[in-house]
């Protein structure tokens, strides 16, 4: 072992976590000193002041160098940035996700590579144009996990405005935000900045937000009676959000919204947030914004938990929200039957939408009959999603497409959200009015027993591997 005066050894251009944990088996084996004691000593020589941080140390260089393993021509292309080639190897038809033995896409690599920016910034267009998904994973982490680790900027951005998803965790539940705090580039600040979303850098904005997941009224009165704005206007975040390839969530938030906490920016929402919105109405909050925010009240899981849905709903109707036919439809799809019924309750009309939720088929039979194309396939969406059997058979019998796309969760077909939720009855629904098993998302590409087998659910992966044995 090396004495206290002597420099760390340097890792190992290939450190492994693996090889370490042998070495430190074999020297306690060795020296009769205990796992434990071999393990400081070996960390020590590595300059880690603990086992634990040597670990994470190799983690991230495994990371930032990628996996080891042979790689396709293309995504060695990409690993080393040599643009004129990548070019190239895509005109000759290169798949540009890369071929089925690479440990890591060829945007990954180009991503997590050495060479200069201005060259992984090249390759990396090269590949997005030419059709290179950025949410693909075959090396434990999106491509977007690399380019946040080493940067710069401009190629984050650039991954996002091609659909690479800013909230997609690596294999250990890791968000690309997380990376970007773990990152040593030049321009990490700026990173972290556009990854924590909603981006908010209006120091009075965020003080506002503050005051409302506090639930301290005076704080947020005096901030709102001092800058009026701020009821008014919109923050706008970055440009790459906007220009994005899916339509984004929460985006360019007004102050109002986040009464709901839908996305879940706060641990809880405070006990006083119906008084919170009340003095927030009390100072004048557009229709437009009421109304948007009762949508973001009926949807949210994190509301409901905590007993303020309904609260904050009559608040919004009192105040003049209108609760609009794609709000009631976007709860539905989230399953929040207590909101909606609650509306049922306060004289809103039953719908197609709710019929087909609540599982009313005599009801859904005549107001179907009436309906149009788009909301027959709402219906049967809205059917499927909330487990309803009979209220999808009769979406279908009424001419429903079962392989049509849905309009809402619309990347995804009601036999994929149907294997999610196990629902045997409802797969064999679907695949007897002819429903086909092997049409993928449009997210993840992954066909319904793809997403059986990703989200374990072994019953409805059972039933789709034998109904796909029957067919073979």
């Amino acid at each position: 072992m090396n004495s206290s005066q002597d420099a760390p050894r340097p890792l190992p251009g290939r450190a492994s976590q693996e090889f370490l944990r042998k070495e430190a088996k074999r020297r306690a084996r060795a020296s009769g000193l205990g796992l434990a004691r071999a393990q400081r000593d070996l960390a020590a020589e590595y300059g880690a002041q603990s086992w634990a941080e040597l670990m994470r140390r190799i983690a991230q260089r495994r990371e930032e160098d990628g996996p080891p393993g042979p790689l396709s021509p293309l995504a060695l292309a990409a690993r080393i940035g040599a643009a004129d080639e990548v070019r190239r190897l895509l005109a000759q038809g290169a798949a540009p996700n890369g071929e089925t033995g690479d440990l890591g896409t060829p945007l990954w690599h180009a991503c997590a590579g050495e060479a200069a920016d201005d060259r992984r910034l090249e390759t990396a267009r090269l590949l997005l144009e030419a059709g290179a998904d950025p949410k693909r994973d075959t090396a434990g982490a999106p491509s977007l996990h690399a380019a946040a680790t080493r940067g710069p900027a401009a190629l984050v951005e650039l991954l996002i405005r091609h659909g690479a998803l800013e909230w997609q965790p690596d294999h250990r539940g890791r968000s690309p935000l997380a990376a970007a705090r773990r990152g040593s580039g030049p321009d990490r600040s700026a990173i972290v900045t556009l990854l924590d979303r909603p981006v908010v850098q209006d120091r009075t904005f965020r003080k506002a937000i503050a005051a409302i997941h506090a639930g301290d009224i005076a704080r947020l009165g005096a901030l709102l009676d001092a800058e009026p704005w701020l009821l008014r206007e919109r923050i706008v975040e970055p440009d790459c959000y906007r220009q994005a390839a899916r339509q984004q969530y929460f985006l360019d938030p007004k102050l109002f919204w986040f009464i709901a906490n839908n996305p879940r920016l706060a641990p809880a929402l405070p006990a006083n947030i119906v008084e919170i919105a009340q003095a927030m109405i009390a100072r004048g909050v557009d229709k437009s914004d009421l109304t948007y925010a009762l949508e973001l009240v009926m949807t949210g899981a994190s509301v409901r938990e905590q007993g303020q849905q309904l609260p904050l709903m009559r608040v919004l109707l009192e105040a003049g929200a209108e609760p609009s036919a794609s709000g009631v439809d976007m709860s539905l799809a989230h399953g929040e039957l207590e909101a909606v019924g609650a509306l049922v309750a306060a004289g809103a009309p039953l719908t197609a939408s709710i019929a087909a939720a609540t599982g009313q088929a005599e009801a859904l039979k005549t107001l179907l009959s009436k309906a149009s194309a788009a909301d027959l396939q709402m219906a049967l969406a809205l059917a499927v999603i909330n487990g309803q059997t009979d209220a999808a058979r009769t979406a279908l019998e009424a001419g429903a497409d079962p392989n049509r796309f849905m309009p809402v969760h619309a990347h995804s077909l009601p036999l994929h959200q149907a294997a999610l939720s196990e629902n045997i009855d409802l797969l064999a629904l679907l695949v007897a009015y002819g429903a086909r098993t092997d049409i993928p998302d449009k997210l993840w590409s992954g066909t319904p027993l793809d997403w059986a087998v990703h989200e374990n659910r072994p019953v409805a992966r059972a039933w789709l591997e034998a109904l796909g044995s029957k067919e073979a």
